[in-house]
């Protein structure tokens, strides 16, 4: 029945917490700033930072519903109010040094890597469409060793438009060429997950892990749920669907 299985990424597939409002993470930042002479207090960067970010939705607002923020341009600003240059290199390494220091730890869910391997076994594509930036998760799942388990993907921070928002999974349809109906996304959040592949007219599996909200239910019903989080029961489900 689906030859296309599209992921979220945390949450879902990874297990992460960050902590962007630790103190000790805006010191750091700020430390490192002062090598490329560009000074600020802990204050004012924390301020610089989602300042930044609310410009960027404010503007996006005239595009989308759920814009999306690019958190290398935010760097690159963050360096012009100092009037200093940054190039998207050295922007991306800002960007990546910020995540270094406030994540606490990330890893890959129990069973994800067998389960994806037997999706592909069994001859589906997979795909990546997630809340994220490029910066970050691209090399994330590089390291973690499930890049190279799919066949495309899609960063909302690439598009300016984040999940629900139709739009982000229209771009990947589009991209790669997919027929709806051919296509299930399986993600963890009730809103941004469930509701958005609604949005976008693609069947959900809904995958309540620990990243799950207990108090949020989506305004749509999943064509699928599993309660447990365990992501082996995926391919048991949505493989069986092949054989009706």
């Amino acid at each position: 029945m689906y030859k296309n299985f599209i992921f979220d990424v945390y949450g879902t597939l990874v297990d992460i917490h960050t902590n962007e409002y630790e103190p000790s993470t805006w010191q750091k930042l700020a430390e490192t700033l002062h090598f490329y002479g560009v000074e600020y207090s802990v204050t004012e960067l924390r301020e610089a930072y989602f300042g930044s970010c609310e410009l960027q939705i404010t503007l996006g607002k005239k595009n989308y519903t759920h814009p999306e923020v690019d958190v290398v341009e935010v760097f690159r600003h963050i360096f012009e109010n100092k009037n200093k240059k940054a190039s998207k290199s050295l922007a991306t390494h800002i960007a990546q040094q910020f995540r270094a220091f406030s994540t606490e730890y990330i890893r890959v869910f129990d069973g994800v890597t067998d389960a994806l391997k037997e999706l592909r076994r069994a001859g589906k594509k997979l795909f990546v469409l997630s809340n994220a930036q490029t910066c970050f998760t691209k090399p994330e799942l590089s390291r973690l060793g499930l890049l190279k388990l799919f066949d495309g993907v899609v960063y909302s921070s690439d598009e300016g438009v984040a999940k629900p928002d139709a739009a982000l999974f229209n771009r990947l349809i589009d991209k790669y060429k997919l027929v709806r109906k051919e296509c299930v996304y399986i993600g963890n959040d009730p809103l941004t997950d469930v509701d958005g592949a609604r949005n976008a007219k693609i069947d959900c599996l809904w995958l309540k892990t620990t990243h799950t909200s207990k108090d949020v239910q989506p305004r749509f019903t999943p064509k699928y749920t599993v309660p447990s989080g365990d992501i082996a029961e995926v391919p048991k489900l949505l493989l069986k669907t092949d054989r009706k």
